[in-house]
């Protein structure tokens, strides 16, 4: 699943904050967060501007599943997302922390 159908795989919940996410929306989210750490595997750009809108576009989704009232898939996309980082780019990774 690519990352642009992570959001239209949780539903929207406006005004609820503690929705919980499914077994399968986390492991979609971990998923999720995984491959886009990849796109910033060392070597794989030097395009900073690439490494910045995906870098931002990362920060966004976290925002709006936590908005969305999914808070653990958001723990899991991020927390996959630097994992996943850390070994592809740690450099890139010790920046972030």
């Amino acid at each position: 699943m690519g990352i642009l159908g992570l959001s239209s795989l949780l539903p929207a919940c406006s005004g609820c904050g503690s929705a919980k996410s499914t077994a399968e929306e986390i492991a979609a989210a971990r998923n999720a967060g995984h491959s886009r750490a990849i796109e910033l595997s060392d070597g794989a750009t030097t395009d900073t501007l690439f490494i910045e809108n995906t870098l931002l576009d990362v920060r966004e989704r976290e925002t709006r599943l936590r908005s969305n009232g999914h808070g653990d898939a958001a723990d899991a996309y991020i927390e996959s997302f630097i994992a996943t980082l850390d070994s592809v780019n740690p450099s890139l990774a010790s920046i972030l922390r």
